[in-house]
């Protein structure tokens, strides 16, 4: 069945399908460091969340934000028997098109390497990394790309 997208609502279990995500790939999921999750509404404010769903099971989010003159695309996880059918992509162009920015700038942890194959060949370009204070001490890599 094709997913159906939409604006995220404050009911949605957002927090149990990136959990469950972040526990497929050995991560821990820590609600106090992803604050952004905590309150979508106010964290988004003035950019958007989406989800995706099937049957009423969220299969999908993407998330962006204003920072500073480019946007900021966060919170793009795909079930995994949701993944290799083009949603992560319908939802990076989604978020990529949103607002009247000059850049579009995104962070992804190295281990997602699917993720950042998709992000080249959407034109961005790989840049810096960083090492967040979570638990799991995640490495993180930039991209970006004008528009």
């Amino acid at each position: 069945m094709t997913p159906t997208i939409r604006s995220w609502r404050a009911d949605d279990p957002v927090l149990d399908h990136i959990a469950a995500i972040y526990r497929e790939f050995g991560l821990v999921f820590d609600a106090g460091f992803e604050s952004d999750l905590l309150d979508i509404g106010a964290a988004f404010d003035g950019g958007a969340f989406w989800v995706a769903e099937t049957e009423g099971r969220i299969v999908a989010t993407a998330g962006v934000m204003p920072n500073g003159p480019a946007r900021l695309v966060k919170r793009i996880y795909v079930a995994a028997e949701a993944r290799r059918h083009g949603l992560a992509r319908l939802l990076l162009r989604e978020a990529a098109a949103f607002g009247d920015f000059g850049r579009t700038e995104l962070w992804s942890d190295v281990r997602f390497r699917g993720a950042h194959r998709l992000y080249l060949s959407e034109g961005f370009v790989a840049g810096p990394t960083r090492v967040l204070a979570d638990p799991d001490r995640s490495v993180e890599r930039y991209f970006s790309r004008l528009g």
